[in-house]
């Protein structure tokens, strides 16, 4: 079973690998005249990641909510 940091870890990564992914088919779609059919694939794509990238930094910003809550319940107190 894995923890709530190891969690963290693994959506960083994948956010990470998403963000990089949109900034390879960006450059690819700067190279292409804007006519080519294949500006239009490209365009979709990217907009296919940036959808699913909020859902990951909403799961991430829970995770570290998760993970800090402990540490805020102690300074309270």
């Amino acid at each position: 079973m894995t923890n709530s940091r190891d969690d963290l870890r693994a959506t960083e990564q994948a956010i990470h690998h998403d963000a990089k992914t949109i900034v390879e088919l960006e450059e690819q779609k700067a190279k292409l005249d804007p006519t080519d059919a294949a500006v239009e694939r490209i365009s979709n794509k990217v907009q296919e990641i940036a959808y699913t990238l909020r859902d990951k930094t909403a799961a991430e910003q829970e995770l570290v909510e998760e993970i800090q809550a402990p540490e805020k319940r102690r300074r309270r107190n």
